[in-house]
């Protein structure tokens, strides 16, 4: 087993069932933890997640996981070993992005948070994937509308860390699909090119929750890239 445990921060509404599978492929080489999203901006979330983390640690973010971990990156506290930003961005949210966020957050606190369950499901996926769809629903319907609506909150007033991403000194690796419709493809270059040396993995066809769609690829990816410890083929 590695020395340091790898700590892992799911997409919005979303809980330890996103990062399930690949927790179960990366078992025999390391202790991983999925850390809730608790708070209402990006900012109290990584404070949380500090928190509970231990010294040292493999970092790795999924969407909204992935605002947070580049939060906790930026601070440079020396405790992260890796870092993995997967199907995530550095950019603020968009104009579009806000009034979208908004109308959902506007679901939720009245009383129609089955629709926003039902709309946030229905992007995280490309087309044929049910059972990711599904998933999504079921998560976001367990989290409920209070703690969707601050998770909501939360990345919709996230900043611009685009202008900071030089400052990372964390070996970072960046994952994304090619089929994400929620986060682009290009969203994922900016970071590898703005974090100094950070390798850049695509996935051919995968959409936004990557864990779920193509969880051996991504246990491959994290083993051999960012905990870099030479494996079989992946189960």
């Amino acid at each position: 087993m590695l020395p340091y445990p790898l700590v892992l921060l799911p997409a919005l509404g979303a809980d330890s069932r996103l990062w399930e599978p690949v927790v179960e492929r990366l078992g025999d080489i390391v202790e991983s933890t999925v850390v809730a999203h608790a708070g209402d901006s990006v900012e109290s979330i990584a404070d949380n997640v500090l928190a509970q983390a231990p010294d040292r640690f493999y970092l790795a973010g999924l969407s909204m996981g992935g605002y947070v971990a580049l939060d906790i990156a930026l601070r440079r506290t020396g405790r992260l070993a890796g870092l993995a930003l997967v199907n995530t961005s550095a950019r603020a949210a968009s104009p579009e992005r806000r009034a979208s966020g908004e109308g959902m957050i506007e679901l939720a606190e009245s009383g129609r948070y089955d629709i926003a369950v039902e709309r946030l499901a229905g992007a995280v996926a490309p087309p044929g994937r049910d059972d990711v769809v599904a998933l999504a629903a079921a998560m976001a319907g367990d989290l409920g509308a209070a703690a969707f609506r601050d998770q909501q909150r939360a990345a919709l007033d996230r900043l611009d860390r685009r202008p900071e991403l030089s400052w990372i000194d964390t070996p970072t690796l960046v994952v994304c699909g090619t089929a994400d419709g929620v986060t682009p493809l290009e969203h994922s270059v900016e970071l590898a090119e703005g974090i100094p040396d950070a390798e850049l993995i695509t996935i051919e066809g995968c959409g936004h929750f990557s864990a779920v769609e193509e969880p051996a690829r991504i246990a491959e990816i994290l083993r051999t890239r960012l905990l870099r410890v030479d494996a079989p083929t992946a189960r």
